[in-house]
């Protein structure tokens, strides 16, 4: 009995996890640039006004990417998972309120 090699599909490219995104190694070395000149300390408005900052783990915009902000080193900031996520959350909404207002006004 002849022996056939199978059919082969195509590879499904898949997704980079090493390039220029925000996985990638220009961003880790960023990220890591902002956590050591913030000393590990969150930077958000209440930790740094109560005296005693949480320990910072992620990086944050200060002025968010989808308005207009920038990956430049006075745009980012040392944040706690905690703070950012609140803060995430607070941008959302704004985000959400301003699609609503814009489709209310055509």
């Amino acid at each position: 009995m002849q022996r056939m090699a199978p059919v082969h599909t195509p590879p499904v490219a898949e997704p980079q996890r090493y390039g220029n995104g925000r996985g990638g190694r220009p961003w880790r070395r960023l990220r890591d640039r902002i956590l050591v000149r913030d000393r590990y300390l969150c930077q958000c408005g209440e930790c740094q006004a109560g005296g005693l900052p949480l320990l910072a783990d992620e990086v944050d915009h200060i002025i968010p990417i989808a308005e207009g902000g920038t990956d430049e080193e006075s745009n980012l900031q040392a944040m706690s998972s905690v703070c950012h996520a609140k803060k995430t959350a607070e941008e959302a909404g704004r985000g959400s309120r301003r699609r609503v207002e814009s489709d209310s006004t055509r």
